[in-house]
C-alpha cells in the first residue's frame, strides 16, 4: 500500500478462533499470491471478535504486510455491529466483505472484481462458495471428515503456488448449489462500493444470532435488488471454506432452523433465494467449469461420499447418457456385454494385476461379460481361471471354463451355489452386477465378506444410476452406492477402495465409482 494514499480497495475479514484457517486465508489475499493486480493498492483489517488467544497481528504481517487486526471492545456472538463498526473505518472505496474469514480465494478474485466494479460501481459483486472436500460439509464432517483429512487433502495439490488448483478439491457450497449461471443465496466473497454499502446502511443489526445468522443472506438480497437485479457475478474465482466448526456451515441441523426463524421473525417471511440476471466478469477454465457447474441430480442422492470421495461418476450429463446408450447396445460373441470402454480396460488392468484363478459374477444377463472375462483369463496366460456366473434367469449355454448358476442376489445365502463357491481357489474376482438396488447390492456384499480373502477383489457396478436422469434408473433409488458406503462403514479396515482403478482415466471415470474393492484383510 502506497504510504499516506487511501487504498482503492479495503477487505474486511472476519474472524473466531480460526489459528488454523486464517493464516491461509490471508495468504491467499496476499500480493504474492493475487494475479493481476500490478498497481493495485489494498489493505486487509482483519476483525477479531473475542479469539483466545487473540490474533497475534505481527505474526500475520509476516504473511501480508498491508494488514492491521482491530478488536471490539466488547465481543458479541453476533459479530454484525462490530463489522458496521469496522466497515465504517476502512479507507478503500470498493470494500470487500468475508464474514467468515475461513474463505481461501482464488488468485484472480481481486482483479476481476476491481474489473467488475471499474465498469459499473453501482451493482453489487458476488462470488461463488465452495467447500473443501468431497461434497458440503453439512455432510461430510458428519462422515468424518476433519482438519486432518483437509490438511492431507490440501497437501495433495499445490494450491499455494497455484490457487486454481483448489476447484480440483472442492464441492459447490449449499449456498451456491446453482452453480455459476444460477441465482445464489449468499455470496462470502462479497465486494460493494462504499457508496451502496452506505445506502443500504450494511448489515442488519437485528440478526443476533451467533455467527451472524441471516445477516449475510440478508445483505446479499437487498444488495441485489439494489442493483435493479443485475449484480455482477464473477466467473472462474471463488472463495473456499475449510472445516473448522462453523455455526452454520459444520453446525447441527437446528442451528440453522433457529437462524431461518430469526429471519422469519425480521422480515415476516421465509428466506427465499433472490432472482436475478447476472452480468458476468472473468472467464472459465474446464476445472473451475466442472467444479462450478450446477447438478441437480445430486439432491436425489441417498449417498453423497465415502472416505472422502465423492461418488459422482467423473462421466457427466449429456455424454454419460450417449455412453450409457452405446453400453447398451455393446455385444460380444453375439452375447449382450454392456459395459463401457472404460471399465472393460479397468477390468483388463485388474486381471492383469490379480491374476485371478476364480470370478464370481453376479448377474449373467446373456453370458456376454462371463465370455469376455474368460476369454481375457486365457489371452493372459491363466489357464486355470473358471468363471462361476450366477443370475435369477441364466442363459443355456455351455461355454468353456464357465459354470452357469441361477441365484437370487436379493437372497444369496438362500440361492447361490455356496458349495461350489467355496470349493473355488483363491484369489477371486467378484463381480455384483445384478439388479442395482440397494437390497441386491446390500445382500451380495454381506454375503461375499464372508468368504473373501485377503488379495481378492470385489467390484460393484453400475452405481452411475445415480447420475443417469430416465426414470428406470431413478427407481434404482441410488441403491449400489448406499450400499457400498454402508458396506465399507461396516467393515471398517477390511477393504480398501482402489483408486489406482477409479481414477486411472480421471476421478471415478468408471461406472462402478468408488467401488473397486480390494479386502486388505
Amino acid at each position: 500500500m502506497t504510504s499516506g494514499n487511501p487504498p482503492t480497495v479495503s477487505l474486511l475479514v472476519c474472524a473466531y478462533d480460526m489459528a488454523r484457517e486464517l493464516p491461509r486465508t490471508l495468504q491467499t489475499l496476499s500480493r504474492d499470491y493475487q494475479r493481476g493486480v500490478d498497481g493495485l493498492d489494498w489493505e486487509i483489517v482483519v476483525l477479531d471478535n473475542g479469539s483466545t488467544p487473540p490474533i497475534d497481528e505481527a505474526a500475520l504481517r509476516t504473511i501480508t504486510p498491508n494488514l492491521r487486526v482491530i478488536r471490539p471492545d466488547e465481543p458479541q456472538p453476533s459479530p454484525i455491529r462490530a463489522i458496521n463498526a469496522a466497515m465504517r473505518a476502512l479507507r478503500g472505496n470498493l470494500l470487500g466483505l468475508w464474514i467468515d474469514g475461513a474463505r481461501l480465494a482464488s488468485p484472480g478474485i481481486l482483479a476481476r472484481a476491481v474489473e467488475a466494479w471499474s465498469a459499473d460501481s453501482t451493482r453489487v459483486i458476488g462470488t461463488l462458495a465452495f467447500h473443501l472436500g468431497p461434497d458440503v460439509q453439512m455432510r461430510t464432517v458428519f462422515e468424518g471428515y476433519d482438519a486432518a483429512r483437509e490438511d492431507a487433502l490440501l497437501a495433495s495439490v499445490p494450491w499455494q503456488q497455484d490457487g486454481y488448483r483448489l476447484f480440483e478439491i472442492a464441492a459447490l457450497a449449499g449456498s451456491s448449489a446453482a452453480g455459476w449461471f444460477g441465482c445464489i443465496n449468499e455470496t462470502n466473497g462479497l465486494f460493494i462500493d462504499r457508496a451502496l454499502w452506505n445506502a443500504l446502511g450494511g448489515l442488519d443489526e437485528r440478526f443476533e444470532a451467533p455467527g451472524g445468522g441471516f445477516a449475510n443472506l440478508d445483505l446479499w438480497e437487498r444488495a441485489v435488488a439494489a442493483s435493479s437485479h443485475r449484480p455482477w457475478m464473477v466467473l472462474g474465482e471463488g472463495t473456499f471454506h475449510p472445516v473448522h466448526g462453523g455455526v452454520a456451515t459444520n453446525g447441527e441441523a437446528q442451528a440453522l432452523e433457529a437462524m431461518h426463524a430469526e429471519y422469519v421473525a425480521i422480515r415476516d417471511r421465509p428466506f427465499a433465494i433472490p432472482a436475478y440476471r447476472p452480468q458476468f466478469v472473468g472467464s472459465l477454465t474446464p476445472a473451475s467449469f466442472q467444479a462450478g457447474t450446477a447438478r441437480p441430480l445430486d439432491r436425489l442422492r441417498h449417498v453423497h461420499a465415502v472416505r472422502g470421495r465423492h461418488f459422482r461418476c467423473g462421466i457427466e450429463g449429456v455424454q454419460l447418457e450417449r455412453i450409457q446408450a452405446g453400453t447398451l447396445r455393446t455385444r460380444y460373441r453375439g452375447l449382450r456385454l454392456a459395459k463401457t470402454p472404460f471399465d472393460l480396460a479397468l477390468y483388463l488392468r485388474l486381471l492383469e494385476r490379480l491374476r485371478p484363478a476364480t470370478i464370481i459374477e453376479i448377474g449373467t444377463s446373456e453370458g456376454g461379460s462371463a465370455a469376455w472375462l474368460m476369454d481375457q483369463c486365457r489371452a493372459l496366460g491363466l489357464s486355470g481361471a473358471r468363471v462361476i456366473t450366477i443370475d435369477i434367469a441364466p442363459p443355456d449355454l455351455n461355454l468353456s471354463g464357465i459354470a452357469f448358476h441361477r441365484g437370487d442376489a436379493n437372497d444369496p445365502e438362500g440361492s447361490f451355489p455356496t458349495e461350489a463357491i467355496r470349493a473355488a481357489p483363491h484369489p477371486w474376482l467378484v463381480s455384483e452386477d445384478s439388479a442395482h438396488t440397494y437390497p441386491s447390492t446390500s445382500a451380495t456384499l454381506n454375503y461375499f465378506d464372508r468368504l473373501l480373502e485377503p488379495g481378492d477383489a470385489i467390484v460393484v457396478e453400475d452405481g452411475t444410476v445415480a447420475d443417469l436422469d430416465d426414470e428406470v434408473y431413478r427407481q434404482r433409488d441410488d441403491g449400489p452406492n448406499r450400499a457400498v458406503k454402508e458396506f465399507l462403514a461396516a467393515t471398517g479396515d477390511r477393504y480398501e477402495i482402489d483408486v489406482e482403478l477409479c481414477d486411472f482415466y480421471g476421478p471415478n471415470v468408471t461406472y462402478a465409482p468408488n467401488a473397486w474393492l480390494k479386502r486388505v484383510r
